[in-house]
């Protein structure tokens, strides 16, 4: 039949184009799934973080994939070690930077002060600071030897160490060592140093201890070491200067206390006492003929005996809050606080009897003294009038007689 010839040709050609079709999408189908692992990986790598690449590389049952993200995980891992290197070495530089910089400010703070107690006290202030509060303690060696607490911050300290004790002669020696303090909890670390001045001299000990960390470092060794040798500048002009100050306070050769020392203490003494309500005593010594003395004997001899006049002003029986001055030639004084006029007056009269009897000019004969009296607040309430009555009360002594006690 004719016409049957065209439809079979249209179900040949109808039926290849189901089977294009069929083919095309198992084709799709089967590279589709063969691309998933791939795009998987690449879902991987878009979502990636800093802190996924600190993770062990994901695995993959592609061997393709698998491999690629193997290499990228072994390709980031040099970068991110030296990334987490330069941020310790930048740590590292922003703690040195920060130690420079309290430094430089605890040395300015330095020379706003010329007190050697002033400067131990910024130091001791600026290590708890340089290390986070830590307690702080500075010891000074004494005239004796022993090492006298001269500040402390934020912990307890004993207040003076032994030379011999064996952590103190470490120290001393330069040597930190593994040496326990014997008034250290051994819970608490401790690092210590000998505290210098510009010339090397080793003239205390610093110590730092924490209850916040459990040690410390040879880095904060160094530091500490480092901030004491910028400190010992300061401390060698503080001491200069206190050294100076003494001596502009002191008369050089009887080494009692100047005028200048006995003007600036009289009016401390006075403000004092009119705080308190309390007496405050002066006596004015003055030697007799003393012009005498030193035509027949000669100046050294003139000297000598107001060397042994001041000597036995500071050996009478009295409290050591009393202060004795020459404050002219021959003319001395003594200041008593909490001293009322007939207390005065009896260590007076124990002074000259003591002067008299000393004899201490080269033929034997007596070195007398006329003394006198002024009471705060009877004689005068400011320095100027009780001076003035003091003199008085001297001259009417000298007056009648000399070798005498006379009161305002």
């Amino acid at each position: 039949m004719p016409y049957l010839e065209p439809l079979l040709m249209v179900a040949i050609v109808a039926g290849a184009a189901l089977t294009v079709v069929a083919a095309a999408l198992a084709g799709f189908r089967l590279a589709n799934r063969r691309a998933a692992p791939q795009r998987a990986a690449l879902q991987i790598i878009s979502e990636l973080t800093p802190d996924g690449l600190k993770q062990k590389a994901p695995d993959s049952r592609d061997r393709l994939a698998r491999g690629a993200l193997s290499r990228l995980w072994a390709l980031t891992e040099p970068v991110m070690a030296r990334q987490r290197q330069l941020l310790e070495q930048n740590g590292e530089l922003q703690r040195r930077h920060g130690q420079a910089r309290a430094l430089i400010d605890l040395m300015a703070e330095f020379n706003q002060v010329m007190q050697l107690a002033a400067v131990l006290d910024r130091l001791s202030f600026g290590l708890s600071r340089f290390f986070a509060g830590d307690g702080v303690a500075i010891w000074i060696r004494a005239s004796q030897g022993q090492f006298e607490l001269a500040v402390k911050v934020a912990e307890d300290f004993p207040t003076s160490l032994n030379p011999n004790d064996r952590w103190v002669a470490t120290v001393m020696a330069g040597d930190a060592g593994l040496v326990l303090p014997f008034w250290l909890d051994r819970e608490m670390p401790c690092m210590a140093a000998p505290l210098l001045d510009a010339q090397g001299q080793r003239i205390g000990i610093v110590a730092v201890t924490s209850r916040r960390r459990p040690a410390y470092t040879v880095e904060d060794g160094a530091f500490l070491r480092t901030v004491i040798g910028h400190a010992a500048m300061a401390i060698q002009n503080a001491t200069m200067y206190e050294f100076i100050d003494t001596l502009s306070r002191i008369d050089p050769l009887t080494g009692l206390h100047n005028r200048r020392e006995f003007d600036r203490l009289l009016q401390q003494e006075l403000g004092s006492a009119v705080q308190t309500g309390l007496r405050l005593s002066l006596i004015m010594a003055d030697i007799d003929h003393f012009k005498q003395i030193n035509d027949r004997f000669g100046h050294q001899e003139g000297d000598r005996a107001l060397q042994q006049m001041a000597r036995l002003i500071q050996l009478v029986p009295r409290r050591a809050t009393d202060a004795s001055f020459r404050i002219g030639g021959e003319e001395f004084a003594v200041l008593m606080g909490d001293t009322d006029k007939a207390g005065a007056v009896a260590l007076s009269e124990t002074l000259r009897g003591v002067i008299e009897g000393a004899k201490f000019l080269p033929s034997g004969e007596p070195v007398t003294v006329s003394l006198g009296v002024a009471t705060f607040p009877d004689d005068g309430q400011n320095p100027a009038i009780l001076i003035a009555a003091a003199d008085r009360a001297l001259y009417q002594a000298k007056a009648g007689g000399r070798n005498r006690v006379a009161a305002a």
